[in-house]
């Protein structure tokens, strides 16, 4: 079970997963996402490939009964994660989907037109994008603060923030250490 510490406030279930081209294959951008988010919450990496079967992806997703899943997205996985998207948000309404990546950070008003089962779109660099966007949604809500992400508000328009300023790569911690990862290094 995942959890966020912030006090008597409900935790959210946070799942960071991507498509990987081969099995072999890791992401390193979830682990600099987990890294970066990781005094604040617990995030659970997941990962998969583009050839499992997209039926057994959604299920596993489901059964882990998350409040919030980040997707990373990439020329190679984007169609297979969109039909991972669509049948999660189908089964899981009220679902937090969040798209980053490549793929995705340059087209960003495209994306969020044309995908109604995305909630949030975050662009370029993600690691505090990702983690305020956390925040916001276990906090106040106040995506507009949010500098580097798009949303959807409940009428459906899309808003883009802007940019968020790069970061200082000497502020990002070390995503070679998580326990999980220690047999496959």
């Amino acid at each position: 079970m995942l959890t966020v510490f912030t006090g008597v406030e409900a935790a959210l279930n946070i799942v960071l997963s991507t498509l990987n081209a081969k099995y072999i294959h890791t992401s390193l951008a979830l682990r600099y996402l987990k890294a970066y988010g990781e005094r604040d919450f617990d995030m659970e990496i997941v990962e998969y490939t583009i050839k499992d079967p997209i039926m057994n992806i959604v299920s596993d997703l489901f059964n882990r009964k998350p409040d919030v899943i980040g997707f990373a997205c990439y020329i190679w996985n984007i169609e297979e994660t969109l039909e991972v998207v669509r049948l999660l948000k189908k089964i899981l309404p009220d679902l937090t989907i969040v798209l980053g990546g490549p793929e995705v950070s340059y087209d960003t008003d495209y994306w969020m037109k044309s995908e109604p089962a995305v909630d949030f779109i975050v662009m370029g660099e993600g690691e505090a994008t990702f983690h305020h966007l956390l925040q916001e949604l276990q906090g106040d809500r106040k995506f507009h603060f949010v500098f580097g992400a798009a949303y959807r508000k409940p009428d459906g328009e899309v808003v883009i923030n802007p940019p968020r300023p790069k970061l200082d790569l000497n502020e990002i911690p070390s995503p070679y250490r998580f326990k999980e990862d220690l047999p496959t290094l």
